[in-house]
């Protein structure tokens, strides 16, 4: 049975949700991009949904173009200089996924009018498929952002900036609060914070640290607060060469509520060079997680 189909609405639609889709991954990413790389963006999609009614292809094909289609939209919003192309499609896949609980709640919405049984069309009239879609588009873009926030809130409370004084010179660290991380100075009790070797090579000689793993203590060396921890791993029992730096200053990736100024922790722990392997949160620290549940 052949059915009217009106392009420029096809287009609206189409345009209206991939533009909520991508604004609210951009404000659950905490993002600054430019609104013109949205609306780019977003035409790009509304063109493709009209382009496909008249593509004779078949459902494989259809669906690798949808895919095509979808990563070209994310690089247009969230390539930029010097970000890496797998953070590109970490940010692709939270676009589907925002895309997919849009979908499913004004599905959801729609479903439960329907049993409700109220008059819709006598409300809405002859316009009603067009209020009624903006109307479910609006109400599931407020519950996939607000539910999408949660998760990026308890998720960027495991995420955390160090600025670590060490040997006269000062570092920048990314950390990652990771429960997994329990490693403790048997002698003093502080914690320890596993921090990535290269970044203190980039200005600091480590062959104390090597030394002294080997319990060889440099009579040149420029840390004497140094600690030989044995560590329990998957693969068995280790040692670890841990510092007491001269200062060790936490701070959390969202500040708390009410709060304008980022809070300024100052810790009282050891940290332990080490070879943190890349990841796609770019991290270059482990925190222990005690240490910010206690803040």
């Amino acid at each position: 049975m052949p059915q009217d189909v009106y392009v420029d609405l096809l287009f609206l639609i189409n345009f209206s949700m991939d533009y909520i889709c991508l604004y609210i991954t951009v404000k659950i990413l905490h993002q600054k991009i430019r609104l013109s790389r949205m609306i780019v963006a977003s035409v790009l999609g509304g063109a493709y949904s009209v382009a496909a009614l008249f593509l004779p292809i078949s459902p494989s094909v259809e669906l690798a173009l949808d895919g095509a289609v979808c990563i070209l939209m994310c690089f247009i919003s969230f390539a930029q200089k010097g970000r890496a192309i797998t953070r590109v499609l970490l940010y692709g896949f939270l676009f589907v996924g925002v895309s997919m609980m849009l979908g499913g709640c004004m599905t959801a919405i729609f479903n439960l009018l329907s049993k409700i049984d109220l008059p819709l069309e006598d409300i809405f009239a002859d316009s009603s498929s067009t209020y009624i879609f903006a109307i479910l588009a609006a109400i599931a873009g407020i519950i996939s952002l607000k539910s999408g926030q949660i998760i990026s809130r308890r998720s960027a409370a495991r995420k955390c900036h160090l600025e670590i004084a060490f040997c006269g010179k000062s570092f920048d660290f990314q950390g990652l609060c990771d429960s997994g991380n329990l490693v403790r100075d048997p002698i003093s009790h502080k914690p320890v914070i596993f921090v990535d070797r290269s970044v203190l090579e980039k200005q600091l000689d480590l062959s104390f640290i090597d030394e002294y793993s080997k319990g060889i203590l440099l009579p040149n060396s420029p840390c004497k607060n140094l600690r030989l921890i044995i560590i329990s791993t998957a693969s068995g029992r280790s040692t670890l060469v841990a510092a007491l730096p001269q200062s060790v200053i936490l701070v959390p990736d969202h500040p708390q509520k009410h709060s304008k100024e980022p809070i300024r922790i100052t810790l009282d722990c050891l940290i332990a060079p080490t070879q943190i392997d890349k990841n796609p949160d770019e991290y270059n620290a482990i925190v222990p997680l005690e240490i910010v549940k206690e803040m």
